[in-house]
Formats: structure tokens, sequence, C-alpha cells
């Protein structure tokens, strides 16, 4: 399984990276959305977790692009801010799993399940 972790905050980067890591698992990781679309394209992974708030593209502005191409990738995204006030900016938003932040490995896997 690739999974694709996309976050401009290393200390999250990490966190998920190490939840993440694992048996035949390939982790990817990009920190701002227009990297996290060109590792997407390159890498089609099986699962993304993604911020929200980035530079140069936002987690669901990234995930609508490549969503678009690839209907069957499991997406989660995951934000410090209430899903209410990320659809008010980003309506798709609310197409994805979510994942509040700070959140621990218990509510990351949860969701990882959620996603399948």
């Amino acid at each position: 399984m690739k999974i694709l972790i996309v976050d401009d905050e290393e200390g999250i980067l990490n966190f998920v990276r190490d939840f993440a890591s694992g048996s035949g698992r390939t982790i990817l990781t990009a920190a701002d959305g227009l990297e996290g679309l060109a590792a997407a394209r390159k890498h089609t992974p099986d699962l993304i977790i993604s911020d929200t708030e980035m530079p140069n593209k936002s987690g669901p502005e990234f995930l609508d692009a490549y969503c678009a191409e690839n209907p069957s990738v499991r997406a989660i995204l995951m934000s410090g801010r209430d899903l209410q006030d990320i659809c008010k900016k980003y309506p798709s938003a609310a197409k994805y799993e979510f994942l509040q932040k700070p959140f621990t490995y218990k509510q990351l896997m949860q969701a990882c399940r959620e996603t399948s």
C-alpha cells in the first residue's frame, strides 16, 4: 500500500509518517498541495492524508484535482479548524473523511479504516 502524507508542518508530517510506517507500506511525503499533486500523479497512492491549509495549494484544491483524475483514491483531510469552518471556504471538503487536529494514533487509525 502506498500512502501519501501532505502537510506543511513537519511535526504533523512526522507523526503521521510514524503511524503509517509498517510492513508492506510505502510512505511518501510532500510539504504543500502542489508537491502533493506532483507526488500523487507520479506514484499513484492508495491513500492520501492531507492538511487543509497549506501554501501554494490547499488540501481540498489538491484533492479535488487529483481525485477528478483518480476517483478511487481514498483521502483524509486534517485540520486544526472545525469542518464547518473549512467547508465555508472549501465546500468540497465535506466529501472527504475529516480528522480534527490534534488527534491520536487511535483516531488516525479509525479515520483510515473509515475511508476503505
